[in-house]
């Protein structure tokens, strides 16, 4: 299967919703992900209705437990590993990182797992993450201070594990990126020259989900906005994200086959 993680360098661009979102639209399509919060605030799950009440993604990282023990039903039925707090002082050693990447790794063995990250990329559960990764979804909206911290600091790491040789021995460190935009606007000049500059930088976006009352919404159901609001235009916004990311996989499985 596959480790699919959902980071930026800055916050507030929906991660949250993303992942959500993503792995709702990924079920549609018949595949049964499963949600790992890695966020210490844990708001994947206190937005999924549930309570953060253990130590449940971080028994998972240390090995301490399974995903058919750690895992809650989200109110619209997907599976879902709860944050904890106890990720922020966590595994701040280079033995832990390496651990907890591995083990991200075992699990994506033989699950498709969709993880919410915290804001930026210096914890040390978004960094285990990022290295274990076969994809990374990178949400950023069309304004300057967002692009800048958004994916570039997501390159500026992946191109800082690289320059590890035990990294670089151990992992693939190739994941594919699959940069998107939400609250998306494309009336707006400044939306346009946003991409004009992305073009010319060569970043490519998978999927343009635009801005609406529906996803803010949703987080009060308890529901991903997939569920909550299937015919809104943010909700097909994340399903094209979803088949993006399905045809990408389907392809490297080709690929790897031939």
């Amino acid at each position: 299967m596959a480790l699919i993680v959902v980071a930026s360098g800055k916050g507030g661009v929906t991660k949250t919703t993303t992942a959500y979102a993503l792995a709702a639209a990924l079920r549609e399509l018949d595949e049964q992900p499963v949600l790992l919060d890695l966020d210490p605030g844990a708001s994947l799950t206190e937005n999924a209705g549930l309570i953060a009440d253990g130590r449940h993604a971080l028994d998972l990282l240390e090995g301490h437990s399974d995903i058919d023990c750690l895992a809650a039903m989200t109110p619209d039925g997907l599976s879902l590993i709860p944050g904890t707090g106890d990720l922020l002082g966590a595994g701040a050693s280079h033995e832990h990182l390496v651990a907890w990447a591995d083990r991200l790794r075992t699990v994506a063995l033989s699950q498709l797992v969709v993880v919410d990250t915290a804001q930026g990329l210096g914890l040390s559960a978004t960094r285990a993450a990022l290295l274990a990764a076969d994809y990374i979804v990178v949400p950023m909206q069309a304004e300057p201070a967002v692009i800048k911290r958004s994916y570039p600091d997501v390159l500026a790491l992946l191109r800082f594990f690289r320059s590890d040789p035990t990294l670089r021995a151990r992992f693939a460190l190739n994941p594919s990126l699959l940069f998107i935009l939400t609250k998306y606007n494309g009336r707006l000049g400044l939306t346009r020259h946003e991409l004009d500059k992305l073009a010319r930088e060569g970043v490519q976006i998978a999927a343009y989900v635009p801005g609406g009352v529906a996803a803010a919404e949703a987080c009060l159901s308890g529901q991903s906005v997939i569920t909550y609001a299937p015919h809104s235009p943010v909700a097909q916004g994340y399903r094209a994200l979803a088949r993006t990311v399905l045809a990408t996989m389907n392809a490297q499985k080709v690929a790897i086959q031939g």
